[in-house]
């Protein structure tokens, strides 16, 4: 009975040890992730003749907006009859879709920001679909949110110090809204991006005094950094 007793003691002692153990190594996995460190950004918005200071991330509203365009488009399935009378409609003519983007370019700076709490605020959001603008967006599903906020950490950067602009819009860069500039990532030529898959290729839109512009990065292979390698109104140039 002693020698049970005994054995009963030492079984008890060993199942506590193990399950110290077991918690121990789970609060040592837990120390062991890193943490990714938000890249942080400043930017002046003025709205309705007061201004608004943003803090935030390099990329928060883009990410956001990126996001918003892929629910949008996978809120809206196409049945094969739909799918084939749109593509049966005429595009727009280059004229009739300036007018489009110059109506959502419009919109969308005027947008009232909204406040994420902590002190961020962000610009609001504009449906492309309300302005008859449409392209297909599926590529941005391959990066994740920090992959987007470098993409456009590297281009404001490229458009502040390397081209010297002081743009006058609330954003330096933006998610790019120009059908024409998204065919890139389908397009058999890349133009100055040929070498380059979609998935290393990412492109964003800049106002310079006016005149809406494009900046066309790419990247070696996931996790590598980007670079502009062309600004312009067309990838072909």
């Amino acid at each position: 009975m002693r020698n049970n007793k005994r054995f009963i003691a030492a079984m008890a002692c060993v199942m506590v040890m193990g399950l110290t153990a077991c918690g121990s190594g789970d609060d040592n996995a837990a120390n062991n992730i890193q943490q990714v460190e938000p890249i942080p950004f400043t930017e002046n918005m003025e709205q309705d003749g007061s201004d608004i200071e943003v803090h935030g991330e390099i990329g928060t509203q883009q990410v956001t907006e990126a996001q918003n365009v892929i629910d949008t488009q996978e809120a809206q399935p196409t049945s094969d009859g739909q799918q084939e009378a749109q593509e049966q409609v005429a595009p727009d003519s280059d004229e009739e879709l300036e007018e489009k983007l110059a109506a959502y370019r419009e919109a969308r700076e005027n947008a009232k920001p909204t406040s994420l709490g902590n002190g961020v605020t962000m610009g609001g959001s504009v449906s492309e679909d309300e302005y008859g603008i449409s392209y297909d967006a599926s590529i941005l599903e391959t990066f994740d949110s920090r992959e987007i906020a470098e993409a456009y950490g590297t281009a404001n950067t490229y458009v502040e110090d390397t081209l010297g602009i002081s743009v006058e819009t609330r954003n330096t860069t933006y998610h790019c809204v120009d059908p024409r500039i998204w065919a890139i990532y389908s397009a058999e030529d890349k133009g100055v991006a040929n070498g380059y898959d979609p998935e290393n290729i990412y492109v964003v839109e800049y106002c310079d005094n006016g005149t809406w512009q494009y900046l066309i990065l790419v990247r070696e292979g996931k996790g590598s950094a980007w670079k502009v390698i062309h600004h312009g109104s067309s990838y072909m140039e």
